[in-house]
């Protein structure tokens, strides 16, 4: 998109969501600005003063020796302070509100305060598939100063025999026409999330099942490399499908990059 800049203003003709702050100064500027942004378009007015702040100035030698005789003689010692201009800072003072991933943020200075947004989901219960086809759940655990799992379904010792796991064979062909061949071990996990304010509220929520997979070596495209390939992922079921039918599913759909 082009920009339109002049001597006071700064235009973008772009969607920009929502966005309003009172900037002290530029980025490496003094002038200090306006940034607007709603919902189409973000507007930057470069406004004609400059803000300073106080900064503590060392003092000369002479001023160093009298703070001394102050001291003894018990006199308040003052701080010499010099006022400096916002610049060369990538971060100034601001003040504003903005909506960004769902939460909204109100600055304040050098502070920033996020608040989630009412329609935010959050997770509520992670449920796997036991060998008896039931389900083992876990739900989040509220304290006083802390929020915690109770259950740790990816520890193979501590649900050996109770929970389904299936071995599967597994073949990745990689661009190069490399094929990889390991066993994949794999568990079945439903996730819920609902409204973050309104957890009570179940009919508003969003459940995922998906086959949790641990590879028994590394696959894809970066095997071998200082990055390495991948040793485990997970996969979303589809409705009606066996857990073996979404590990080849996704044998003919994924690419490890």
């Amino acid at each position: 998109m082009k920009t339109f800049k002049s001597k006071y203003f700064e235009f973008t003709p772009d969607w920009s969501g929502f966005d309003i702050k009172y900037h002290v100064a530029g980025y490496y500027d003094t002038t200090a600005m306006l940034q607007i942004y709603f919902i189409w378009g973000k507007l930057f007015l470069l406004l004609p003063w400059k803000h300073y702040k106080l900064v503590e100035d060392d003092k000369t030698l002479q001023e160093k020796r009298r703070d001394k005789l102050n001291n003894l003689e018990g006199k308040i010692i003052k701080k010499k302070f010099i006022k400096k201009y916002y610049n060369n800072c990538c971060d100034p003072p601001r003040y504003g509100i903005y909506i960004h991933m769902n939460q909204l943020g109100i600055c304040y200075g050098e502070k920033t305060k996020l608040y989630d947004m009412p329609w935010t989901l959050d997770w509520v219960r992670t449920s796997a598939l036991k060998i008896d086809s039931t389900w083992e759940h876990e739900t989040i655990l509220s304290t006083l100063d802390n929020i915690k799992r109770t259950k740790d379904f990816w520890d193979e010792s501590r649900w050996k025999g109770i929970l389904l796991q299936e071995k599967h064979p597994y073949r990745y062909i990689t661009k190069n026409g490399d094929i990889q061949d390991v066993i994949a071990t794999i568990r079945v996990e439903e996730r819920e999330w609902r409204l973050k304010w309104f957890k009570w509220f179940k009919w508003i929520r969003k459940i995922r099942r998906d086959i949790e997979i641990d590879f028994s070596d590394d696959i894809g495209e970066k095997k071998g490399s200082y990055k390495g390939g991948c040793v485990g992922c997970s996969y979303e079921m589809l409705p009606n499908e066996t857990p073996f039918e979404t590990l080849k599913r996704m044998e003919r759909e994924r690419i490890f990059k």
